[in-house]
């Protein structure tokens, strides 16, 4: 196991997990799934219309995944879908401006717990936390053969 003993898995596991049910736990104060959360919030940065294939590639969520989760949108009046120009196989996805409000208030309770929780660190630690957590998406995608 090398540098990787069996106490620092369960830590890296441990917070893995807990990074990911703190944003579980602000999308469903707002009602929502982490995915919805992250694609209406990702709409509302980008202050585009995205096509579900970016959406999915963005995101790294599955095609499937993109597309129950913008039904659901659409249903609840939040995003509108329609023909991408140049090419009829694609979908463009746009935030209706119910949409656009709901996401400007998801964005900013992410971004309130994101900088309440950075506070913790000191810059150099912030530096270092995001080069190492690239370096370990690097590393996984060279490991699945993805890069």
């Amino acid at each position: 196991m090398g540098k990787f003993g069996g106490d620092l898995f369960d830590r890296y596991y441990e917070s893995w997990w807990g990074i990911e049910a703190a944003y579980d736990k602000i999308a469903a104060t707002h009602g929502v799934t982490s995915n919805i959360m992250n694609i209406v919030t990702l709409l509302y940065k980008k202050r585009a219309p995205m096509t579900q294939n970016e959406l999915s590639h963005d995101l790294h969520l599955s095609r499937q995944t993109v597309t129950s989760v913008v039904d659901s949108l659409e249903q609840r009046g939040l995003v509108t879908r329609s023909i991408a120009e140049g090419d009829r196989r694609s979908r463009v996805v746009i935030l209706t401006d119910e949409g656009r409000v709901f996401g400007r208030k998801l964005g900013r309770a992410m971004r309130k717990m994101e900088l309440d929780a950075f506070e913790l660190f000191s810059e150099e630690e912030l530096h270092a936390l995001v080069d190492g957590m690239e370096k370990l998406w690097h590393g996984l995608s060279h490991v699945l053969g993805d890069e």
